[in-house]
This record gives structure tokens, sequence and C-alpha cells, in this order.
């Protein structure tokens, strides 16, 4: 005969023993698990979509400040060539150095900085806990 435990929920319950609550936390355990993962799927895709909205607009952004920018300077091209009395093409030649430049410039300094190591205080840090691990392990002779 079995002992009966106080309703919980509505619900009559019997002792059933240490393995059956065991497996029934398990199967607790998984339906959780399985209800958050679903929950982190839907929000996933939901993520998916708003983050490739966002780089969809910040593509058409950057193409148009581009466009902009390239009009801007043939403005300027054409603007200082009818009031300094010189060829658009001496003028445009002169923007084109002096972009080339600013790239040239650009891509050095990334060419410098690149070759310096990242996570310098890290690595430290991880050989410094490396040889006190090495210092502090048992000797096997």
């Amino acid at each position: 005969m079995s002992a009966s435990l106080p309703e919980h929920d509505g619900r009559s319950t019997t002792a059933r023993g240490l393995m059956a609550e065991i497996l029934s936390l398990i199967g607790s355990s998984g339906r959780y698990l399985q209800a958050i993962l679903a929950l982190a799927g839907e929000e996933s895709r939901e993520a998916m979509a708003l983050y490739t909205r966002l780089l969809v607009m910040l593509a058409a952004a950057l193409f148009f400040a581009a466009l902009g920018y390239i009009l801007l300077v043939i403005a300027i091209v054409f603007l200082a060539a009818h009031f300094l009395g010189l060829s658009w093409l001496w003028i445009f030649s002169a923007l084109t150095i002096l972009h080339g430049l600013a790239a040239y410039l650009c891509a050095r300094h990334v060419r410098d900085y690149s070759r310096s190591p990242v996570f310098t205080t890290t690595r430290r840090e991880i050989a410094s806990d490396l040889e006190a691990l090495q210092k502090n392990a048992p000797r096997h002779e």
C-alpha cells in the first residue's frame, strides 16, 4: 500500500521513490531546456531579421554617402576651375593625387598597427599563470 501525499495543484500524488523523482526532474529539465532553446531560436530569427534590415540600411547609407562625396568633389573641381580660370583637368588631377596620398597614409597606418601584437595583457597573464602552474606542479619521477 502506498502512502498518499497531500494534494499539490489539484492532483493526488503518491510516494514514488527516489528514482522516479530523479527521472521526473530530468524530464522537467529537458522540457525546460527545450522551451528555452525554442525561445532563443525565435528571438534569434527576429534579431537576424532586424540586423539584416539594419545592415541593408547601413550599406545604402554608405553608398549614398560615397556618391554624395564623389558629386561634391566634382562640383568643387568645376567651381574651382570656373573661379580660378584653370583647366578642370589639372584641378581634378591634383585632387586625385591628394586622395591617393591620403589613402596611402591610411593604409600605412593600418599596416603599422596590424603588426603590433594584440591582447598583450592577456598573454602576459596566461604566461604567468602557466609558469606558476609549472612551478607548483608535482614532479613524477
